[in-house]
């Protein structure tokens, strides 16, 4: 006959061997991040792509409904954001460079989504006098500011 004995620890144990450490909080928090960052990438990637169909003649609705997950995921990124920047590790110098890094992708984010609204709902048939996206053409650089 064969006993099975289940070793069942006490709750607070338990607890104690679970809890992360203030480096792990830290990776924690870069990986969170880093997750709302790549998802944000990925739905400007998608929205680039619908873009380019529809400056083709492609449909608009499709921009709209790739828009629309772009503000999602900027929302997400922001309140991630804001979660990380209330948290413990906050002064941490590996997540305040994540934090920077979120926030400069937030403001890119921002102005993407905003000329692409002012694009669709603009009013002044703005997207038929976009001009048209050139495959593998470089993006434009912002002008060097000057002090």
């Amino acid at each position: 006959m064969l006993a099975v004995v289940l070793f069942v620890p006490h709750p607070t144990a338990l607890a104690a061997d679970l809890s992360p450490g203030p480096e792990n909080d830290a990776d924690a928090a870069c990986t969170e991040i880093k997750t709302a960052l790549q998802a944000l990438a990925d739905s400007e990637h998608a929205e680039s792509f619908a873009l380019d169909l529809a400056a083709s003649g492609g449909n608009l609705p499709i921009v709209e409904a790739r828009l629309s997950v772009l503000l999602d995921r900027t929302n997400d990124l922001r309140v991630t954001l804001r979660r990380v920047r209330q948290s413990a590790v906050a002064r941490d110098p590996m997540v305040d460079q994540c934090t920077r890094m979120g926030f400069r992708a937030l403001v890119i984010s921002e102005r993407l989504s905003s000329d692409v609204e002012s694009m669709l709902f603009g009013g002044d048939d703005s997207f038929a006098q976009a001009p048209a996206l050139k495959p593998g053409a470089p993006a434009a650089s912002p002008p060097a500011q000057q002090p």
